[in-house]
């Protein structure tokens, strides 16, 4: 029997769509000889206690001797974060959905905490010449870093790296912004945002006392996209291997998004669409999905990080 890497999407509470997901009935049938890869996201915008069952249901099952492998998601790493605050700070933490966060905390055995804390930034898949991250890759991305480089990684290379968590939209072209310190010889009109001709910037002597370039392929922040910036998959060229990713909600969609070399796997479940997986074998690649049993969450705050 070929060993399966069974790849799955955002899970945001759904618990009952992962039980669904992964029984032999109406899902994947997932047994030992399987390694299950989560895509990360596995909490929040779903209930509460759907949060709590999901992390107890693949902790349990990593603790029973499946393979599970969880890569991180913006929302692990937001929980990350408040249980650091929380254990300093108490009901003082003020971070947005805390309330929600601590009940989550509180509810987790030490196992189930032990689980989320064991995520990985990536994971490759070497035999798929596959890449699972939970957001995407930028197009500087040319080599990801060893377990050992990693170690010797500065707070601010994580952080940089850590983009893989978040990304959607990258700069379409490059820009270049200047800050100028004009001198000049004639009392200006000029007020904050005023777009100076040629002739006055002619009658002025200055100098350039900042500047910042933003190259084409540049990490965009949410909302920070324009018509002329590509989604990051658009543009994506395969040099890792093929993306499975997820943290982009396509809940319209009956099966996984596929892109040139990537493939989107969060159908948006907790919207009331589907939860989904790629179940790799050999040189198979197959798709399952759920129905949502119901829809959890509203559709207007699908962006919300």
């Amino acid at each position: 029997m070929n060993q399966r890497t069974i790849i799955v999407g955002d899970i945001h509470g759904t618990v009952d769509e992962l039980t669904d997901l992964l029984s032999v009935d109406r899902g994947v049938g997932l047994t030992k000889d399987d390694t299950l890869v989560l895509v990360g996201d596995l909490v929040d915008k779903g209930p509460v206690e759907g949060s709590v069952g999901v992390v107890r249901l693949l902790s349990s099952l990593r603790a029973d001797g499946y393979s599970i492998i969880l890569v991180k998601g913006n929302h692990e790493e937001k929980h990350e974060r408040f249980r650091q605050a929380f254990a300093k700070a108490g009901d003082n933490v003020k971070m947005k959905h805390a309330d929600e966060m601590k009940e989550i905390t509180l509810l987790l055995s030490e196992q189930d905490i032990a689980f989320l804390e064991s995520a990985v930034l990536f994971h490759q898949i070497p035999e798929h010449n596959a890449l699972v991250v939970h957001a995407g890759i930028l197009p500087s991305m040319k080599a990801l870093p060893t377990p050992e480089e990693m170690e010797a990684m500065s707070k601010g290379e994580i952080s940089k790296l850590s983009r893989i968590l978040r990304l959607r939209y990258v700069r379409g072209k490059a820009l270049t912004k200047m800050t100028v310190e004009f001198d000049l010889d004639f009392e200006p009109v000029w007020d904050e945002g005023t777009e100076i001709d040629a002739e006055d910037i002619g009658r002025a002597t200055g100098k350039i006392v900042k500047k910042v370039v933003r190259p084409k392929g540049d990490f965009l922040a949410l909302g920070q996209n324009g018509p002329d910036d590509p989604y990051w998959a658009q543009v994506y060229d395969g040099r890792l291997g093929h993306v499975y990713f997820g943290h982009e909600p396509f809940h319209e969609e009956s099966s996984p998004m596929e892109f040139e070399h990537a493939t989107g796997l969060d159908l948006g479940a907790v919207f009331g669409n589907r939860l989904a997986a790629v179940v790799l074998t050999g040189n198979l690649k197959a798709y399952v999905s759920v129905p949502a049993h119901k829809q959890y969450a509203d559709k207007l705050n699908l962006n919300e990080e």
